[in-house]
């Protein structure tokens, strides 16, 4: 990225997702995984409400931090409450999911982590942000 005001060329961390993990999903499709070419279907696409927990690190490290996020449809957004982050998919599948966190995290590609994290939690709840209990 240029900096157009100063002409200065500014380098972007590359985010990571890794470990994405749905607790709420049936049996063992709780665990989702980003290389797979499919997964775990819901049969009403247009009313989906469910938890996520994913990781998220720079790309060229090896470690990441955790971060959750509220899965819905506009059918499912009963589940709105307070200390939640939400994606809102205009249909459930594991392709649209997939895409639209890899989108969002993307979003948040800052010059450190330490900007990244800022623009992280404003679309996800971080791990120390979660309420205790």
């Amino acid at each position: 990225m240029v900096d157009t005001a100063h002409g200065i060329a500014r380098r972007m961390i590359k985010l990571q997702i890794s470990n994405i993990v749905a607790p709420d999903l049936p049996g063992d499709t709780w665990a989702i995984d980003l290389d797979a070419a499919d997964g775990h279907e819901i049969l009403d696409s247009h009313s989906v409400s469910f938890q996520i927990q994913f990781d998220v690190g720079p790309a060229d490290r090896d470690w990441a931090e955790h971060f959750f996020v509220h899965v819905i449809t506009p059918d499912g957004r009963g589940a709105r409450g307070q200390k939640r982050k939400f994606v809102v998919l205009h249909e459930y599948s594991v392709s649209n999911l997939k895409q639209s966190l890899q989108t969002a995290v993307s979003a948040c590609e800052k010059e450190d982590w330490e900007h990244s994290l800022v623009a992280l939690r404003r679309r996800f709840l971080w791990e120390w942000d979660m309420p205790n209990g």
